[in-house]
């Protein structure tokens, strides 16, 4: 029989398989106990089920017995139509789909799934929107709650009610993990990030939400109003710090896997001391003011040589091209050559060896590591 040791190693690999969808088939045991197996798991996962009205759930939300955004939730994707859709159909009567919460401490609660219904629902009943779109009740359009008659009003906070099922604080961490991952939100899968920010919360990952949407990397970004923005809305700036913490050392000797390196990484990491975590902060922030000073506004952006303009979008193969390539030069000697840095990069895009590796099969061993090679050494002859 396995330790105990053996089964949360196995238990953990597992998650790392299964975030990347990339679950293998278990080898067969000389003694194989499937009962015994399910039953374990079952232990393992302790769940209560309350149904709530709505008028109960704000007044959780608002007392913070209701946590909507703790660390390793996604973010507000949903706009004023969709809450007002959800609203009119708790006016319809139509079921609406469970919400889980995870039990921090007894009576203190923290979203897992159901963030956007839950701040939909309180946000209304607190007065911070009108409802807009509606087809069943347009008659409502317009209004916020207190201008609702007071039917609906009543319908609102009593009758409608929302289920929710919650992880006791006593289940295993791991298998919440796994609740994590098969969760979907508001209909919209988990993406790989947020998965990764669900399953390995910690000073790793507080550090790279930080990081992620502070002023200056959203401004080499593009993201003017973060709220409108699809990179943060789906935290793929979260992603791409991930992606410069783990392959910042080593992107020379990359050989295949790279969401399987992401996961590793945080793994491996998510709780590391405090001074670790803020070197490596350090770190991120030395590599960005490079690249603000070798690509200024044009930074992680493709140059069009057949209309001769740089599109706004940021590619994640731009942003290895570009972060990794700059770590031999100071930040003076690539804001002294910008000018040339640039007339360098469009030159790139006329080029088939540099075009082939950003443009298709990017995450390939020899297309990360030959995009990289290429703009670095681009670079070099530029500075001299």
């Amino acid at each position: 029989m396995p330790s105990a040791d053996e089964e949360a190693r196995d238990r953990k690999l597992r998650i790392h398989q299964d975030i990347e969808g990339l679950q293998e088939e278990p080898e067969p045991s000389d003694e194989p106990d499937p009962v015994g197996f399910w039953e374990a798991k079952q232990r393992d996962l302790l769940t209560s089920v309350l149904d709530y009205n709505l008028k109960s759930l704000t007044d959780l939300v608002v007392s913070n017995k209701i946590d909507l955004s703790p660390s390793y939730q996604r973010r507000n994707r949903w706009n004023t139509i969709r809450k007002s859709q959800l609203i009119e159909s708790f006016l319809m009567n139509v079921p609406i789909p469970n919400v889980f919460l995870n039990e921090d401490k007894y009576g203190h609660y923290s979203v897992i799934d159901g963030k956007q219904r839950l701040t939909a629902v309180s946000d209304y009943l607190q007065g911070r929107f009108r409802l807009r779109g509606l087809t069943v009740f347009p008659e409502a359009n317009g209004l916020s709650f207190k201008e609702l008659p007071a039917t609906l009003q009543t319908i609102l906070e009593t009758r409608a009610n929302l289920r929710a099922v919650i992880i006791l604080r006593q289940s295993d961490p791991d298998i919440k993990y796994q609740v994590f991952r098969r969760l979907n939100t508001g209909g919209i899968l988990l993406n790989p990030q947020e998965i990764r920010n669900s399953a390995w919360p910690g000073r790793l990952n507080e550090m790279i939400l930080e990081e992620s949407a502070s002023a200056e990397f959203h401004s080499l970004l593009g993201i003017r109003d973060k709220h409108r923005s699809a990179i943060y809305r789906e935290m793929r700036d979260a992603e791409f710090v991930l992606r410069y913490l783990t392959f910042r050392t080593n992107w020379a000797t990359f050989s295949g896997g790279m969401g399987r390196k992401l996961n590793t990484y945080m793994g491996e990491n998510h709780d590391l001391p405090v001074d670790d975590v803020e070197n490596l902060r350090h770190e991120f922030r030395t590599a960005i003011r490079r690249a603000r000073a070798a690509f200024g506004d044009h930074a992680f952006q493709r140059w069009s040589p057949e209309k001769e303009t740089w599109r706004k979008q940021v590619l994640a193969a731009l942003f290895d091209a570009e972060i990794f390539s700059l770590s031999d030069f100071t930040v003076e000697a690539l804001e002294s050559r910008q000018k040339e840095i640039l007339q360098g990069v469009k030159e790139l895009f006329s080029d088939p060896d540099f075009r082939g590796v950003v443009d298709a099969a990017t995450n390939t061993p020899s297309s990360f590591r030959n995009r990289i090679t290429i703009m670095r050494d681009m670079i070099a002859r530029t500075i001299g």
